[in-house]
């Protein structure tokens, strides 16, 4: 009885704790940004575009399929091409065999599918290995078509494949399949409808064998194979275009001076009384000291930053609800007493001014700097005193709380806001 009850308010203390973090305001933010990044990302697959993963051979050599886990190429799919259709119209139903199926078109159509286009869609069959295909539309509605001779022809006549596509011969099994028979109900595309070829003929169970597929159950184009990297293709073409190779070009510079130079970092300024604006400020990566990539290691140890200047730094103390990197203005350098008194700082007994907002003695400011006591107020070698670049009165976390900042714990300097445009300036 005792560990029963035991159990019980654990139980009931553990569901008061989740319930309490989730009505303060972390959780509930953790909550609603973990909620609208799921929304986000399922509109998206449903509108825009989606990842899907070959699973056969249908299509080979085109697109490598392969029904083990990690195996097959995988590509996206634009969604977006054909139009917007009913959501989760035709998803087989959990621990059934039957299809969720509501809807016989479209929310919004857009361009219709054409010859040759690869395209990802829904199984026509109730019972298909596979419910997400994926084939290469061939027949086109209202044509007739006929295979025969390891060639589709389309109104009595042969079709050429696209100059993109491989030699395909286009097998023709005996029986009344759809695409071979030449009865209007096996050889005429309806309205609205397509018949899907796999391009590896031979061996792909498609629009022959189950029929004509419906515009509804297209979900949408493959625009690119993106996995694995060797395997990578463009089927749209954009890869050939100008656009593409500024994209490109662009990137790779962003990268570059991402990974080598600089980077972005957002700073809280005042634009009057209790109003505050976000500026970014492009970090000199190189001021300190050579950067090792990736790591937060120098080739060389550079300068010793000088009073004034403006920093991006490691936090090092664990303390509570401190952030891991914060930004900051030097004031006080190796082997110097700092104190601050009545909301001034002095050095070694006189008065320095610094850029950044005014020094304030709020509630819950460290001990730094704050106290003659010499582990408070002497900078130890190799290290630096920095107070806070936060216009706002209630951020503090800076040299006061976090104590002395290590030289290596340095990131960079701020050389400049990038943005927004207007207020662009250099910060000297």
């Amino acid at each position: 009885m005792g560990r029963k009850n035991a159990t019980k308010a654990a139980g009931a203390v553990g569901a008061a704790g989740l319930l309490g973090w989730l009505s303060g305001g972390m959780g509930f933010e953790w909550v609603k940004s973990f909620a609208i990044a799921i929304g986000l990302a399922l509109m998206i697959r449903w509108i825009v575009a989606e990842p899907f993963r070959i699973p056969s051979g249908s299509m080979e050599p085109t697109l490598h399929g392969d029904p083990a886990m990690f195996h097959g190429d995988r590509v996206f799919v634009n969604k977006l091409v054909f139009g917007t259709r009913f959501p989760l119209n035709g998803v087989r139903i959990p621990f059934m065999k039957n299809r969720l199926q509501y809807a016989d078109n479209r929310i919004w159509r857009n361009q219709d599918p054409k010859r040759w286009d690869i395209v990802v869609f829904k199984a026509v069959e109730a019972d298909a290995e596979h419910t997400t295909l994926v084939k290469r539309v061939v027949g086109l509605p209202g044509e007739r078509i006929h295979i025969e001779g390891g060639k589709v022809y389309v109104n009595g006549k042969p079709l050429e494949l696209a100059p993109n596509m491989p030699p395909i011969y286009y097998t023709s099994p005996f029986g009344d399949y759809y695409g071979v028979a030449t009865d209007d109900a096996h050889a005429l595309v309806p309205p609205n409808c397509y018949l899907v070829l796999g391009d590896n003929s031979a061996h792909s169970r498609d629009g022959r064998f189950f029929g004509w597929v419906p515009n509804e159950r297209i979900l949408g184009r493959v625009s690119c194979i993106w996995w694995p990297i060797p395997r990578w293709r463009d089927f749209t073409g954009f890869s050939s275009t100008w656009w593409w190779g500024f994209l490109v070009a662009a990137t790779s510079l962003l990268l570059a001076i991402r990974i080598f130079f600089g980077r972005s970092c957002p700073m809280r300024v005042a634009r009057g009384a209790d109003k505050f604006a976000i500026e970014h400020l492009f970090i000199n990566r190189w001021a300190y000291g050579a950067p090792i990539p990736f790591t937060r290691y120098r080739a060389y140890k550079g300068r010793m930053p000088k009073r004034g200047e403006l920093v991006l730094y490691r936090t090092q103390r664990d303390v509570e609800g401190a952030p891991e990197m914060a930004l900051g203005y030097i004031a006080g350098l190796p082997g110097e007493r700092v104190l601050i008194e009545n909301g001034r700082l002095s050095v070694d007994g006189q008065p320095v001014e610094i850029p950044g907002p005014a020094i304030t003695n709020a509630e819950g400011v460290g001990p730094y700097a704050r106290s003659k006591a010499k582990e408070h107020s002497l900078v130890p070698a190799d290290c630096l005193f920095i107070l806070t670049a936060d216009s706002a009165p209630e951020d503090h976390w800076d040299g006061r709380t976090l104590g002395w900042t290590p030289h290596a714990n340095l990131i960079g300097r701020a050389v400049a806001t990038w943005w927004p445009p207007q207020r662009w300036r250099r910060i000297l």
